[in-house]
């Protein structure tokens, strides 16, 4: 009885969706490109990879991870102007993100830290800050926890260790959304119903300069779907077995108004760690990236420089 009115409510549900979907509009006025950082695409196991870097002599790299659905430019443009001429840096596009390899294939937290891993064995880099956000923070973890002496210190922005007990608790409703997004996919590959970021246009997380910039880069990354369907695998991620085995000196810091990874469970990673200081913003969400880049860069710079 249960599965027979699940069903009827997601069909509901993705015809709804389906009538309502209208074409997505990427027109608008030509704006502003807040961070001109070219990249160039490295290979690995035969997949094409994107990363944007630039390298200030006797600095120790910073690693930026993004978060899920963004891009190594789009959660990190207010941050990297601020700090290229300051210290080096290499912002990757994790997997099935931005201009990186895409897969209709499975992927998870862990290949995409295998895969951070040997971009930055290509690159010669032996040791490095690790910074992840949301996602990346996750990546982040499973870098340190794989290669403990690549990492010197790890920044975790709103983590997690796990999700299943948070927001995410309710499956079926996960499942739904996933089977609604992999339908709408196939049968209108050309419309975008703008679910994905579009809160960009009235959150007031960035200046009204840059919205339509930001909304239309990670609007055409990459689809719906792709994101959809990889984060069937990035809810199930699940570092309490093992978080204890972090070693690198870390700080996480998090966003007091977070609804998406709210504060308690961003807890979970801060009791687990061994060598972790912690910071919370208390008037950020989850975007503090876009939102306080200033605050967020001078905690991450007086933590990376023991000051």
């Amino acid at each position: 009885m249960i599965k027979t009115i699940t069903k009827f409510f997601a069909f509901a549900t993705i015809l709804k969706n389906l009538l309502e979907t209208k074409k997505g509009d990427i027109s608008g006025n030509t704006q502003i490109h807040p961070s001109k950082f070219p990249g160039r695409t490295i290979f690995v196991r035969e997949k094409e990879y994107f990363i944007r870097e630039s390298y200030v002599e006797g600095t120790t790299p910073i690693v930026f991870l993004h978060s899920w659905g963004s891009d190594s430019l789009g959660s990190w443009f207010k941050v990297l102007p601020k700090i290229k001429n300051k210290n080096s840096f290499i912002a990757i596009d994790l997997r099935n993100h931005g201009k990186s390899d895409s897969s209709w294939k499975r992927w998870d937290v862990d290949e995409n830290a295998d895969l951070v891993i040997s971009i930055l064995e290509k690159l010669g880099i032996e040791e490095c800050d690790i910074v992840g956000w949301s996602m990346g923070s996750a990546v982040g973890m499973s870098v340190a926890r794989k290669k403990q002496s690549l990492i010197r210190k790890l920044v975790l922005i709103t983590p997690f260790s796990w999700l299943g007990g948070a927001v995410y608790s309710d499956k079926i409703a996960f499942k739904v959304f996933i089977s609604f997004v992999r339908i709408r996919e196939r049968l209108f590959p050309n419309f975008n119903p703008q679910s994905k970021f579009s809160f960009l246009r009235k959150s007031q997380s960035i200046e009204d300069e840059y919205t339509e910039w930001a909304w239309n880069n990670l609007h055409r990354s990459k689809d719906d779907f792709i994101y959809g369907d990889g984060g069937r695998f990035v809810v199930p991620y699940d570092a309490r077995p093992w978080i204890h085995e972090i070693h690198s000196d870390t700080l996480v810091i998090t966003g007091g108004k977070d609804k998406l990874v709210p504060e308690e469970t961003s807890n979970e990673v801060i009791n687990r760690l061994n060598t972790v200081k912690s910071k919370v913003i208390n008037d950020a969400g989850h975007s503090v990236p876009w939102t306080h880049a200033d605050e967020l860069l001078e905690e991450i710079n007086s933590f990376l420089n023991n000051e």
